[in-house]
């Protein structure tokens, strides 16, 4: 009875091993998470570029060559063009070179297109109507128009701030040159009757002219610093040409420039720049320590009879970690309780990464009166998964079980040696795959590392191609040929792997007792299998 009990602990063990390894392979990663930052060596982070916007507003006086002649209201400031106030507008575009976030000084060259205008005084009409006073018309008609100059042009900035902070009020000041179209004021008279000329001054076809535009402002920073706002002064000097129609056509070209001051902003940006960082260190899970006990006695690997009626306390099922955790990484468990029944093996209990370490039996698998669990085969595994910012890793499985039995009624004699061989054969396919290429996303968080795209990678692919079982063997004395001559050998494969799998127990003439594995490998040459020869892993 010892011997057949023995016997039958050992094929339990086995199954517990060859459940636990499927389970370490298909079931690692069921329903545990995975982190979701960034595990590249590269960073990305938001800094100021060195390029930026501005714009202006505001009213703007033309300049007629003299102090005096722009200002003094008791004179013609400008006979032929009569402009008066008007107003100024442009945007800027600048790039600052090595620009810092707290460089105090920064140097540039940027580009500024504008518009300005200049509206006709009110004293052209007092002229206007002395012009055709001394003509003598009487049906005279009068019709004019504004001058208006449009320029783009380019040249240094130079930038100073107050301070180091983000908020630091700043001067600037520029010297740019650059093409200016100006269109002077238009004056239309001449008698309605008999369509004559009295007066005229109209453009010529020489309209551009080069020029240049000098700007200095004060600017306060926003909160983030993106914005800047403030007030701009800003002065232009360029060339005007203009005609007198008439009897004779007179022809003039002259000094035309301008003065405005008023409201500006700037705009930075910002720009992601990718920077190196330390790599994360990797994280090594080690398989947790299970144990299963009643009454405080430990029952791993026991076989309990159903006839023991004697009471018992509920089955202790707990296990612990083997590392020592910190702050950047945690600990989960996962934890499943089988059962062998019948050919079946069905989980009746699990925690699934749980920071728990110990686990309920089922009540559905105890007896009442006795509290000790129904009969069956039962075996536990549980793994380990730690998580950190952008690693994780899973242990393999820690496996122990029991059995509770039914005592048998009928002596079977117990034969004095048992042999057992099991021989799985397989080959490897090589096979193209996809691997996720991770990268910066422009849509996601920011510091976010994603997938951006997938590459292709060639692997070695296991196919297990089939088994064999054979009782009472010798595996000194099998024919590996003669033996897998019933299984299919794929066209694609080109060698052919058996693993030869022996259990010895009992008196076997000599045989050491335990199990032992032995690997073979042959070649296949025209879909026929070759001579197997031992295979030997490389050290």
């Amino acid at each position: 009875m010892k011997k057949l009990f023995l016997l039958k602990m050992l094929s339990f063990v086995v199954c517990i091993l060859m459940h636990s390894l499927a389970f370490g392979q298909n079931n690692a990663n069921v329903n545990c998470p995975n982190p979701a930052g960034g595990c590249d060596t590269i960073a990305i982070e938001q800094k100021i570029s060195p390029w930026r916007v501005g714009g202006f507003i505001g009213p703007a006086v033309a300049f007629c060559g003299r102090w005096s002649s722009t200002f003094n209201s008791d004179k013609y400031r400008d006979k032929s063009l009569f402009n008066g106030i008007g107003f100024h507008a442009g945007l800027n575009a600048d790039y600052f070179f090595k620009a810092k976030e707290k460089k105090q000084l920064k140097f540039g060259v940027g580009a500024v297109a504008g518009l300005q205008m200049f509206f006709l005084r009110n004293d052209l009409d007092d002229f206007l109507g002395r012009i055709v006073a001394e003509s003598g018309s009487t049906g005279a008609v009068i019709k004019k128009g504004s001058s208006e100059d449009n320029y783009l042009a380019v040249g240094p900035v130079l930038s100073y701030a107050f301070g180091k902070k983000t908020r630091s009020p700043f001067i600037e000041a520029s010297v740019r040159g650059g093409l200016f179209r100006t269109t002077p004021a238009a004056i239309f008279v001449y008698d309605e009757a008999t369509s004559n000329n009295i007066y005229s001054v109209t453009a010529t076809d020489k309209r551009y002219h080069a020029g240049f535009l000098a700007t200095l402002g004060l600017f306060f920073p926003s909160k983030k610093g993106l914005w800047s706002w403030g007030v701009e002064a800003a002065g232009f000097r360029t060339k005007v040409n203009y005609i007198f129609p008439g009897a004779t056509i007179y022809s003039y070209q002259r000094k035309h420039g301008g003065f405005t001051a008023g409201l500006a902003f700037r705009r930075n940006f910002v720009r992601d720049i990718p920077v190196p960082k330390a790599p994360t260190p990797p994280l090594i899970c080690e398989v947790p320590d299970l144990e299963l006990m009643i009454n405080g006695k430990s029952i791993k690997g026991m076989i309990f009879s159903t006839l023991d009626s004697t009471k018992a306390d509920s089955i202790n099922i707990s296990w612990k970690s083997r590392t020592i955790l910190d702050s950047t990484k945690s600990e989960t468990f996962t934890a499943r309780l089988h059962q062998l029944n019948g050919g079946m093996d069905t989980v009746i209990a699990q925690v699934v990464c749980q920071k728990e370490t110990k686990m309920a039996w089922p009540a559905a698998y105890v007896n009442p009166v006795t509290g000790r669990p129904v009969e069956g085969q039962y075996y536990v595994t549980v793994q380990s998964q730690q998580i950190s910012t952008c690693a994780s890793c899973i242990s393999e499985p820690s496996t122990t079980g029991f059995a509770v039995q039914s005592p048998d009624t009928v002596k079977i004699k117990v034969p004095s040696c048992f042999k057992q061989c099991f021989l799985e054969v397989y080959a490897y396919k090589k096979v193209k795959v996809k691997r996720v290429k991770y990268g910066k996303s422009p849509t996601s968080c920011v510091g976010c590392i994603c997938p951006v795209d997938t590459v292709s990678k060639t692997i070695s692919q296991y196919h297990l191609l089939g088994t064999v079982k054979r009782d009472d063997c010798d595996a000194s004395k099998l024919d590996l040929n003669s033996e897998i001559s019933n299984i299919k050998i794929p066209n694609w494969a080109t060698t052919v792997y058996t693993s030869v799998e022996t259990v010895v127990a009992g008196d076997c003439e000599g045989l050491v007792q335990g199990k032992n594995k032995i690997n073979y490998s042959a070649p296949v040459k025209k879909g026929k299998v070759r001579i197997f020869k031992r295979a030997y892993q490389k050290k």
